[in-house]
């Protein structure tokens, strides 16, 4: 084969790459496609890790601090709320644990539950702790010190000692009787015992609305804040019949029946040996603050009124009766409460610029039983203080949206009306002459009626035998400068 004829003659070969390449664009597209779709699957479970591990526990740990910021008595609250959703989590592990193992080896694979020991989850549990015992430690005096330093971000400088602020409110003060001769007895197991009490006055005072300032050992401050005069009229029947309440319960109580027995406390208490309180209330301003320096502050309440509270207390003591309160109590007090209170003197109080009449509020706390311990007491334990603070919670909040007078409430209670069934209308009839002739300046017709008061009931009326010591300390003659009133200190303890 010649070159020329190489050159006329040859072949060529065409192949047609086209499907080949428009595969291989296809597979490279898919290829790119499935590695988004992995990254974005890859970059959601990352996401949802953080969010369920890290972002989500960082907003509530700062909600719940906001809610304790701005309203730092809900601490508990939070923390009931928590523990039901652990007793609920904890219910539904129990319930799904009773299916086939089976079922539970793949529940627990793809549901573990390791999340619960991390750290952001202790450290939620831990902020509500530290509310829980800011609330308890600082009580409501203490909220708007609370407040203020949370609501400072900018720095972690701690501002106790915040100006205080003028408030309206009721004080009471509740005194264990013979609390030094308990104490020396006890000894250690005192504090016990005052637990014990502090248990019944704290949960009937917040049942009723008020908060509980100051235990100083055998006292505690109660307060109830007043906003409105509306207000204050139902606060002040609240207050009453609190205190109504807690005289019923330390004389029912078996816990507290048991130191009746007590040896010790019978050799020195003899014939008085059973646990009495005392109570005195006062109605005035008062300044709500810090009390201390920049080492340990109280949330307390300064005024001449919080004085006055201690002095009706001391009175109730010196008049042997439990429940004294003071003319302002019983002027805001409603009039079918105010009806149920008894006169019994008009004295000048330190720390008072205008006399103030002494009412009573007659109850024969003997005759009540002591409750019966038959029945087995449950386990105290985490979950019987939850369910029991909720049903506080609601008796609190039922009280507060019933429409009925309290008066009426006061009336219907079983209790409160075995403790007066014995002050009837002649006993208070005659007192009430007496009184008013002892007011008058006649008392030796005072003491006539007076002596029969005294000796009326099954035992000795106190206010009727204070008003007859006194008188007798002038032979029953009324002094020249007499017009009604004298100094409280002129009726020391009898």
């Amino acid at each position: 084969l010649t070159a020329a004829a190489y050159e006329e003659y040859h072949f060529v070969f065409y192949f047609d790459l086209r499907p080949y390449t428009h595969d291989e664009a296809l597979f490279n597209l898919l290829k790119t496609v499935f590695v988004c779709v992995v990254l974005c699957i890859a970059s959601l479970l990352f996401s949802s890790d953080a969010n369920t591990l890290v972002l989500q526990p960082v907003e509530h740990m700062i909600h719940k601090v906001e809610q304790i910021r701005d309203n730092p008595l809900s601490a508990m609250k939070i923390a009931d709320e928590e523990f039901n959703r652990e007793e609920m989590k904890r219910v539904k592990k129990l319930r799904d644990g009773a299916g086939h193992w089976l079922l539970n080896i793949f529940r627990n694979y793809f549901k573990p539950d390791s999340h619960d020991l991390m750290e952001t989850v202790i450290l939620e549990k831990t902020i509500i702790k530290l509310g829980s015992l800011l609330a308890l430690g600082f009580g409501e005096a203490g909220t708007e010190i609370v407040r203020h330093n949370m609501k400072g971000s900018s720095s972690a400088f701690v501002d106790a000692m915040i100006e205080g602020k003028k408030v309206e409110c009721i004080l009471g003060n509740a005194r264990i009787q013979d609390f030094s001769i308990a104490t020396e007895v006890l000894q250690a197991k005192v504090m016990t015992f005052v637990n014990q009490v502090a248990e019944i006055v704290h949960g009937i005072v917040d049942q009723f609305h008020g908060a509980v300032n100051k235990n100083k050992g055998d006292a505690f401050l109660v307060i109830w804040r007043v906003a409105n005069s509306s207000e204050g009229s139902r606060f002040a029947d609240m207050s009453v019949m609190a205190f109504t309440r807690i005289v019923a319960a330390v004389s029912k109580s078996t816990m507290l029946a048991q130191y009746r027995l007590h040896p010790g406390l019978q050799q020195r208490l003899r014939e008085r040996c059973r646990v009495n309180l005392s109570f005195g209330l006062h109605c005035g301003w008062a300044i709500e603050g810090a009390v201390g320096s920049e080492f340990k502050i109280d949330a307390s309440y300064l005024s001449p009124n919080v004085s006055i509270s201690a002095s009706v207390e001391q009175a109730a003591r010196s008049y042997e009766v439990c429940l004294m309160v003071s003319e302002a109590v019983k002027q805001l007090c409603s009039i079918d409460m105010a009806l149920k209170l008894r006169l019994i003197d008009k004295v000048r109080i330190r720390g008072s610029k205008q006399p103030l009449e002494l009412y009573c509020m007659d109850l024969d706390y003997l005759c009540l039983p002591v409750d019966d311990d038959s029945e087995p007491m449950p386990v105290w334990n985490t979950q019987q203080r939850y369910h029991s603070r909720r049903l506080l919670e609601q008796e609190k909040l039922r009280k507060l949206e019933d429409t009925r007078p309290f008066a009426q409430i006061f009336e219907a209670d079983p209790e409160i009306q075995i403790m007066r069934e014995l002050y009837g209308g002649e006993f208070r009839h005659v007192f009430s002459m007496g009184y008013q002739n002892y007011v008058e300046g006649e008392w030796r017709v005072a003491r006539t009626f007076l002596t029969r008061t005294q000796h009326m009931l099954r035992a000795k009326d106190g206010p009727s035998g204070a008003l007859l010591k006194y008188m007798d300390s002038f032979q029953f003659e009324a002094p020249s400068w007499w017009q009604g009133v004298h100094d409280l200190e002129g009726t020391n303890d009898l």
